[in-house]
């Protein structure tokens, strides 16, 4: 009975941690993004609405960046929160045995690899799909973010537009506008909007129209200019990173397709499929610091070199899997190495833990 309460307190103690250092990371970064992004709204004249939901459908794709690092800080800041509470002596006074305690850490990344496959493979992708879909499908509402003072705005394909003062309320002095055939020099304007769509009224100017080799100038006291056959200059086609497994799947099999394009594609896939093994990797790494024996290695140094070598392994994984894009060859060796590194850890340290154990044993008789 003990011991299933002792099991079911690390495994809570452990998502517990593992969510806030997951969510944390994520929402630091989200927030970050948030103000990058901002652009969205003053630069391209998005809705906030608009802006919103595409910051939403990004937030699965930064958890799933953020997710095998998390994980690494998670295992760490456990064992040693536990270390420094004694609370690892009380497993051991409780009978419980250090490969137990792998076990349950083992069993924790295998679920964690798990949620990280099913982030990674479809809600990532789907979510930012549907972010792109979002911002492919928004309407340019926000004209001052075109008219920004004495500078030339082209945010919207196929114009660009110059405004000598704008007080920020709809009214406007000294514009300019350049479109493919014509221009457009006005004294004043002021925003008008109806029915979602604006427009903006401009007051005695005059229109510069190119006909055939003639240049026809209209002088004029008052004109509408609708911005609603303008699209915004967002990229509407989706990215890799965007796209089903499925998709990139049939796309390596495309015989028209660039080198370069293929092995995009191909890194994309290895990033969703075989990226998140290294979790398994990290949890034996962990797992090392149940290592008690203070009079053979000094247990603070052994921490160290166990997390530096946790960080060394992520920034490798990060390497090989650019040069696993290159063919299938490739591909296939870097699923290897984590295979062949993770049985080789595996290995040691249940051979560790069982030399530990029987000599506690020992003792204890």
């Amino acid at each position: 009975m003990v011991k299933h309460k002792i099991y079911k307190y690390f495994f809570v103690e452990f998502f517990k941690i593992f969510l806030i250092i997951l969510f944390s990371l994520s929402i630091l970064i989200w927030l970050t993004q948030a103000a990058r992004l901002l652009d969205l709204v003053t630069e391209f004249g998005n809705s906030f609405e608009v802006y919103f939901k595409y910051l939403v459908f990004n937030f699965p794709k930064i958890v799933d960046n953020v997710f095998v690092l998390s994980f690494v800080v998670s295992i760490f800041f456990v064992f040693t929160k536990m270390e420094s509470s004694n609370e690892l002596n009380i497993y051991w006074l409780s009978g419980i045995n250090k490969i137990e305690i792998f076990k349950i850490c083992f069993l924790i990344a295998l679920f964690l690899l798990f949620a990280n496959l099913i982030i990674s493979i479809f809600l990532a992708p789907w979510s930012s799909l549907n972010g792109r879909e979002i911002l492919g499908k928004s309407k340019f509402t926000l004209i001052n973010s075109l008219v920004k003072e004495q500078n030339f705005n082209s945010p919207l394909k196929g114009l660009t537009i110059y405004v000598e003062r704008n007080d920020n309320k709809g009214n406007l002095d000294g514009i300019f506008i350049y479109e493919k055939n014509r221009t457009i020099i006005a004294k004043k304007g002021r925003v008008l909007s109806q029915n979602d769509s604006i427009y903006l009224e401009l007051l005695n100017g005059t229109t510069q129209e190119k006909v055939k080799e003639k240049i026809n100038f209209i002088n004029f006291k008052s004109t509408i200019f609708d911005f609603s056959k303008y699209q915004l200059l967002h990229t509407t086609y989706p990215k890799l990173n965007e796209r089903s497994i499925i998709w990139l799947i049939n796309n390596l099999k495309n015989t028209q397709k660039k080198p370069k394009e293929i092995k995009e594609t191909r890194e994309e896939i290895n990033k969703r499929l075989i990226k998140p093994f290294l979790i398994l990797i990290i949890s034996v790494l962990g797992c090392f610091l149940l290592f008690q024996n203070n009079e053979k290695i000094n247990l603070k140094k052994l921490r160290f070199i166990i997390y530096l070598v946790s960080i060394f392994f992520i920034i490798i994984n990060q390497v090989l899997l650019i040069i696993s894009g290159k063919n299938l060859y490739f591909s296939l060796i870097y699923f290897l190495l984590i295979i062949v590194i993770f049985l080789i850890l595996f290995l040691t340290l249940i051979k560790i833990l069982k030399n530990e154990t029987r000599k506690n044993e020992k003792i204890l008789t």
